[in-house]
């Protein structure tokens, strides 16, 4: 056991009722503290007897729905959160299984899982080091292009091995890329996975970091798919942050009046014209504006030569202090003032987001060591609770007049963008605010057309061929291809817009023998697919 982890043993406070006792045995691992505590999920410090080495060991433990009993166990609350409980804990063990079969240095890696205690466990690589926003905070002088580029090399990487598994991350941010002691970079938080328990009327709330998330997370439009180029916008976003300590304004602002001044236009010592402009490039509004492949963004960084990249050493701050509410990474410390921060009440943005699981209930099963919650609402990193204990029952929300404009507006089907700018002119306050906003963008996106030459307004107006609909309901989730063409993962993709004719859809769960059906789309005439992989 390194020092730094007997440090981090002896600083992690006891937790709250839901946390083991130090000297908990669970199969052959040992608890030795708490990295942390979030509403849905402890991450503790263990050592595993078996292999003698040190470990961390994430369970399932959603607090609002379930607590800890005297015999260590995890019972839920009230029986009627007894079925979202068990969607969660599947959902858990599911995506353990998923992150388990990766073994890449810049990917958090899962050693084993099991069920115990009523609940799910994973134990993993303990990592000891800190992450790009805290280094940003506290050491900006160390960031050059040089040393970020030792970052991006091996998190490009980790990306391009996720995508050949056809796997977005969609969750990247300062503080979902850890730098270990050595240099090496580990991205963390497995965003395209992730599920949130919501409250009890179950809806999808998904959480974007302002500035990190592309406009295609905001709008559920086919016309606006999500890809390679989605993960690079955000990680263009991190290093926009990493120069500037600031992030970049929110995509959705920018569709409308973009304030942003490009990097290659100021003056930034330490950094070359070419590397500030493919940042540039992968921070463009629209999809297409950006690289479309991991190979054409490095060759804009300058990354595409094949040399080695080494890792730069830093220098890891060992923890001085815990809290009892404190939420950290592993290997580093706690900021205080973060933590009070912690307690206030957190903004969320409900909507419909491609690429993370649905299916009625929604579950917080981070693939990472650290699923933990930062503490800054504007980061809006998950739908927690404010405070760090949770009631005996939840209790049920208070519906206010927003709230219910919001689902009658929701449930129209032919809803205009007119109707979205009403709402948000008579509720800019309002919780859902956001996410009327973005819908407002999305459907300008759906109306609008780019600027012609006068040739090719001369040429003959192209003749769309006629489409239909193919609706999806799958069970967990699959990642969905049409005559071959990756579609994303459903759910959330609830419905295919196909040309008319008959089309092989192939639907993968790596847990499962892949399903596949031949539809035959006809305008008007929607075609449904409704499979389960669990009772086939």
């Amino acid at each position: 056991m390194s020092e730094t982890a007997i440090n981090h043993a002896k600083a992690a406070s006891a937790g709250s009722e839901n946390c083991l006792p130090v000297g908990t045995r669970l199969a052959e691992f040992e608890i030795q503290g708490i990295v942390g505590e979030g509403g849905f999920g402890i991450v503790y410090i263990a050592f595993d007897h078996s292999l003698q080495r040190t470990v961390a060991i994430k369970e399932y433990m959603p607090a609002v729905l379930a607590a800890r009993t005297a015999d260590s166990s995890v019972t839920v609350r009230s029986k009627q959160h007894q079925e979202t409980f068990d969607k969660g804990l599947k959902s858990f063990i599911n995506e353990a299984r998923l992150l388990a079969q990766f073994d890449h240095p810049a990917l958090i890696k899962v050693y084993r899982f099991w069920e115990q205690n009523n609940t799910g466990y994973m134990a993993m690589r303990y990592y000891e080091g800190r992450t790009l926003k805290s280094i940003v905070a506290e050491d900006p002088s160390i960031i050059t292009e040089v040393w970020l580029k030792s970052i991006l090399a091996p998190v490009l990487e980790a990306l391009d091995t996720l995508y050949r598994m056809k796997i977005l991350h969609r969750d990247i941010s300062p503080d979902n890329i850890m730098v270990q002691s050595n240099g090496e970079a580990v991205l963390l938080d497995f965003g395209a996975a992730r599920q949130i328990i919501t409250d009890i009327t179950q809806s999808l709330t998904v959480i974007l970091k302002p500035g990190y998330a592309p406009v295609e997370q905001y709008a559920d439009d086919e016309a606006m798919t999500q890809g390679a180029w989605t993960d690079i916008y955000s990680l263009c976003a991190v290093i926009y942050f990493a120069i500037k300590k600031k992030p970049p304004a929110t995509s959705v602002g920018r569709m409308i009046k973009d304030p942003m001044e490009p990097l290659q236009n100021g003056d930034y010592p330490g950094f070359s014209k070419q590397f500030l402009a493919a940042i540039d490039k992968g921070l463009g509004i629209r999809p297409e504006e950006r690289p479309q492949t991991i190979d054409e963004f490095r060759r804009l960084l300058g990354l595409a030569g094949g040399e080695k990249v080494v890792p730069i050493p830093l220098k890891v701050v060992p923890p001085k202090t815990s809290s009892k509410s404190g939420e950290r990474r592993h290997g580093e410390k706690v900021d205080r003032r973060k933590v009070a921060e912690s307690s206030k009440p957190r903004k969320t943005v409900p909507l419909v987001y491609k690429g993370l699981w649905a299916g009625g209930v929604l579950i917080f099963a981070s693939l990472l060591v650290a699923g933990v919650v930062k503490k800054k609402p504007a980061e809006m990193k998950l739908a927690e609770a404010a405070a760090p204990k949770q009631p005996a029952v939840a209790a049920a929300p208070v519906a206010d007049e927003s709230q219910l404009e919001w689902e009658r507006l929701s449930a129209k089907s032919d809803a205009t963008q007119a109707d979205f700018e009403a709402y948000v002119g008579k509720y800019p306050s309002g919780k859902n605010t956001e996410t009327a906003k973005a819908r407002i963008v999305a459907l300008q996106l759906q109306t609008s057309t780019p600027p012609v030459s006068i040739a090719q307004k001369a040429e003959p107006e192209k003749i769309e061929p006629p489409t239909g609909v193919v609706k999806l309901i799958i069970k967990p989730w699959g990642n969905v291809s049409v005559d071959g063409v990756a579609k994303g993962v459903s759910p959330p993709l609830k419905r295919l817009v196909l040309p008319a004719g008959k089309h092989q859809v192939t639907i993968d769960n790596p847990n499962f023998k892949s399903h596949v059906v031949t539809v035959d789309v006809a305008q008007k005439k929607p075609v449904n697919i409704d499979f389960d992989f669990s009772t086939n």
